[in-house]
Formats: structure tokens, sequence, C-alpha cells
């Protein structure tokens, strides 16, 4: 697939730098509003003190101005990912704490960004490049917070630990994703309290991962 950097024409001059940087906060501006792409290129010119010719001077269309801003805020996600995991887990920490913490600093980077990923999510059910950068995105956060509780493999009793952890993140980020409306239209977001939809995740991730394999039921011949 071809990369957005190859649709963007890089500038000649910092002003031109600055005045694109404009535009795609624009751009972003604009999704988070109307939550969808229903807006002409026009709009984000007159939203970023831009003129249209200095978008054309860099981009050939409106969805590759999007993409350009996509590419952009999916690094800037990125980064305050790996630095929200970065940190060491305090000491004495029991795997319950552990639970809560790797599954909050999740809930809170979603909850945070949930405002400007949540359309660009809608428009990758149509955009080929926005889905697959966002699918990366979303793999990039499974992966730490696994990693951040593999930390604890022996204290996990499932039989397979980085399977089950795997699935902690799905049921976990599905829950999240519903409340905010990531991906899906707002009318189903917001059920339930925040807080104690965190708490009752914590308690369900930390049941499965610690609970015994049951003893398997003997077939009769």
């Amino acid at each position: 697939m071809e990369s957005v950097n190859a649709r963007v024409r890089e500038p000649k001059q910092e002003r031109s730098r600055l005045s694109f940087d404009k535009a795609l906060d624009a751009v972003v501006a604009l999704l988070v509003e109307r939550r969808s792409d229903a807006f002409t290129l026009a709009d984000v010119a007159q939203r970023a003190g831009v003129s249209t010719g200095s978008i054309y001077g860099r981009v050939s269309s409106k969805d590759d101005l999007i993409r350009a801003a996509h590419v952009r805020e999916m690094a800037r996600i990125g980064e305050e990912q790996r630095a929200a995991f970065a940190g060491p887990a305090p000491e004495g920490e029991t795997f319950g704490e552990a639970v809560e913490r790797v599954l909050g600093t999740a809930a809170e980077l979603l909850r945070r960004n949930a405002p400007v990923l949540g359309p660009f999510m809608l428009l990758a059910n149509t955009d080929a490049q926005i889905a697959e950068l966002g699918g990366a995105a979303h793999a990039e956060l499974r992966d730490a917070f696994v990693a951040a509780l593999a930390e604890r493999e022996d204290e996990i009793r499932h039989p397979d630990p980085h399977r089950a952890l795997e699935w902690s993140f799905t049921v976990v980020y599905s829950v999240l994703a519903r409340w905010l409306a990531l991906g899906s239209t707002q009318q189903a977001s917001g059920e339930g309290e925040w807080s104690e939809i965190l708490v009752d995740l914590a308690r369900m991730v930390l049941a499965f991962l610690t609970q015994p394999e049951p003893p398997r039921k003997r077939r009769r011949r």
C-alpha cells in the first residue's frame, strides 16, 4: 500500500510547514466536532486560516489530508502510550493491584484520546489505509497491556498465560470501546459509571487469570 507520506509533498519553507500543520489541526478539530468527514477543504482552510491553494500545494485531495492527519495523531498517541507504560511497577505491588494499574493505564489512554480516535475509527470502515494504521496502533496497545502483566506470569494460573492476557485485553477493550463509542455511534455509549466499570473489569480479569483450570470431566464409555 502506498504510504501517505508519498502523497504529501514536502514543504520548501518553514512557513509552508506551519501552514500545513494548521490545516492538520483544523482537520482534527472538524472530525471531532462532526464525527465524520462531512466537511470540505474550504472548511478546513477557513478553520485553519490558510488558503485552499496552500493545502493543494501539499496534498491532492481531502482524503489524503485526512490520512496525513491520522498519521500524525497515531504517532502522537503512540508516543503518549509508550510513555505511559514505560515506568516501573510500584514496589510491593500485588498482582491484583498490577491488574488495576495496567487496565487503568490503557483505559485512561483510550478515554483521553477517544474524541480523536472515534471519528478515525469510523472512517476506517471505508478507508483501508486508516484501517491498517489503526489496526497497528490497536496491536501496540494490546502488546503493551500483555507485556506489563506478563512480568507476573508466575502468578497466572491459566494454562496458557499469553493467550489469557490477550483475551483479557480483548474483553477490556471491547467494553471500554463501547462506552467510549469507538468505531460505533454514540447511542450506546456512556452506559454505567466509568469508575465502576473499571473496578468490575479489574475483578473479572484478576479472577480469570488466577482461577485454577477446572478438572476435565471424564467421558463415559
